[in-house]
């Protein structure tokens, strides 16, 4: 098994964990909007922890490479996320979720050849089968119907969305790994930059909801170590297989809301699992 899949496997078990204690901030808060200032400290504390991390182990070598991109790839998921949290809150989620994820996938899967990265046989069936594993996970009991895909507004939103997040994978794959965790403490430091300013404008003051704080401290270490992980990734592997297990994450909220919250799984969810197992094999077996 290669490092790059082994770094994404690990990024998005962190990834699912954090969404679900996200969910379960924004829940208890009782306020939809206050998934912004929970977004907003997350990503504070994210970078401050990976700030620490390179004042102990700084990068061996930088390139002007190594820091543009990042950046770019920073303010694309930035911006990104209260597109997502809109698209979650609109709904429907059964719709926008799994236009998101596929969309996520697929973009770095096209790019990828005309950047040099190309997939190899086994790769390729490994997205395969993500694809339908992220659409059978996120899908809330099973995938929409043409006609419902057709009639929902969430459809351009979910596939604007998930272009960006995919775009700003294939951006960190033209950092190097000497830059160590550079390009990932960029990406934060974009979002501590974007995320006020959003705030501001959905809540009308720079201050996070109270219920959320505490929350947002620990999804902190969670995302500053996701992020970590899922950069160091990007910088030695494919972008379009990185993202694919990365879009595998919402496999892991499934698993610990079922066995730890109690809340239902669906039989198209445990099929979704076994499907995201078999990419995993894949892509591992292809490393």
């Amino acid at each position: 098994m290669s490092v790059p899949v082994i770094l994404a496997g690990l990024s998005a078990i962190m990834f699912g964990f954090g969404d679900l204690l996200g969910g379960v901030a924004i829940r208890r808060s009782g306020r939809q909007r206050s998934s912004l200032g929970l977004a907003m400290v997350a990503t504070m504390v994210g970078a401050v922890c990976v700030g620490l991390y390179l004042l102990v182990r700084p990068p061996e070598t930088v390139r002007p490479a190594d820091v543009v991109w990042p950046l770019a790839a920073g303010l694309f998921m930035a911006s990104t996320r209260p597109l997502l949290y809109l698209g979650m809150a609109r709904g429907p989620v059964a719709v926008f979720a799994p236009i998101f994820g596929l969309t996520m996938i697929v973009v770095p899967a096209v790019i990828g050849p005309f950047i040099g990265q190309d997939l190899s046989g086994l790769e390729v069936v490994g997205v395969g089968l993500a694809l339908v594993a992220v659409a059978l996970l996120s899908g809330e009991g099973g995938v929409p119907r043409p006609g419902r895909l057709l009639r929902s507004g969430a459809v351009g939103l979910a596939v604007l969305t998930g272009t960006s997040v995919g775009l700003a994978g294939v951006f960190l794959t033209q950092a190097a790994p000497e830059a160590g965790e550079l390009p990932a403490f960029l990406v934060l430091v974009s979002g501590v930059v974007v995320l006020p300013v959003v705030v501001r404008v959905g809540t009308g003051t720079f201050r996070p909801d109270r219920a959320v704080v505490g929350f947002g401290m620990v999804l902190g270490a969670t995302s500053a170590t996701a992020m970590a992980l899922s950069t160091a990734a990007y910088l030695r592997g494919s972008a379009a297989v990185v993202t694919a297990l990365i879009a595998l994450s919402p496999g892991v909220s499934v698993v610990i809301a079922w066995r730890f919250l109690g809340e239902r799984l669906y039989p198209a969810q445990a099929v979704g699992g076994v499907f995201a197992v078999a990419a995993v094999l894949a892509f591992a077996t292809a490393g």
